[in-house]
């Protein structure tokens, strides 16, 4: 692995596409960060304790705009191969999902911990260090990987299996504040996008869409009644390109406007 850390003030950088595996951590300072992944377009608002993952062999451009200070982690790509091999995966290649400006309480613990134990240089703590190092590999193998999708039996023309929807569901999650294409929606699945959108729509009554705006719906919802963080923040948290659409889409869900919604949830 390969760990560094540093204050970045408000630039635009290229970085080649790596073998390794890239975790970048923001640790203090909040800033909007732009980017492009592997040809995609990302966009996010970093705040202290996000993540960035980036996939092996991507290239990445990004720029923030503000001042902030970070952890860059690479894991070898050796270290990848090794734990990806410990899963059943079929023969199946596994695909991490790169995501911008992720929570993930875990992953970050992992990350600061790796940081701390390499500063105190201390021999005696390399093995804790590695067995660090494979957690923070399998954590994003778990959650921002394709892993799930190549177990025996879930792949079928005929219907989505679990895995595949839960592949779905931890894509929102992940990249909930990103606009998200059919295409994204359906990574990893397999299939066209026009017959996962089919088979997705026979397997829970929904098109893909329509359960992205409720998921979006939801956590706006939650952190309406359970944060104090601005109705515009929010807006840009839960993916809306801005307020008016957020507050439009908001109030034909749930029937009152978010600022209203506030109010009845904190009476």
């Amino acid at each position: 692995m390969y760990l560094s850390t540093q204050i970045e003030d408000p630039n635009g950088v290229a970085f080649p596409a790596s073998p390794h595996l890239f975790i970048r951590l923001t640790t203090s300072g909040s800033a909007k960060t732009v980017s492009n992944i592997g040809g995609r377009e990302y966009s996010a608002n970093s705040r202290p304790g996000q993540l960035d993952v980036v996939a092996p062999g991507q290239p990445i451009q990004l720029g923030w705009d503000r001042r902030v200070h970070t952890t860059h982690l690479y894991l070898h790509a050796s270290l990848l191969a090794e734990i990806s091999a410990d899963f059943e995966s079929h023969g199946q290649p596994i695909g991490i999902l790169s995501g911008l400006a992720l929570t993930d309480p875990l992953l970050e613990w992992l990350a600061t911990e790796i940081d701390q134990a390499l500063e105190l240089d201390a021999e005696g703590l390399y093995p804790y260090v590695i067995h660090l190092a494979r957690a923070a590999v399998g954590r994003v193998l778990c959650r921002y990987s394709s892993l799930y999708l190549y177990q025996a039996g879930e792949f079928s023309d005929k219907k989505l299996g679990k895995r595949q929807l839960s592949s779905f569901h931890q894509i929102i999650e992940a990249r909930m504040q990103q606009k998200l294409s059919l295409s994204d929606l359906a990574e990893g699945s397999g299939l066209s996008t026009s017959h996962f959108a089919h088979l997705f729509k026979n397997a829970t009554g929904k098109t893909p869409y329509q359960y992205l705006l409720e998921s979006r719906i939801q956590r706006a919802r939650y952190l309406l009644a359970r944060t104090s963080m601005p109705i515009v923040q929010i807006a840009t948290e839960c993916g809306f390109a801005d307020q008016v659409h957020f507050s439009r889409a908001f109030s034909k869900v749930v029937g009152q406007p978010p600022g209203a919604f506030r109010k009845a949830s904190v009476s």
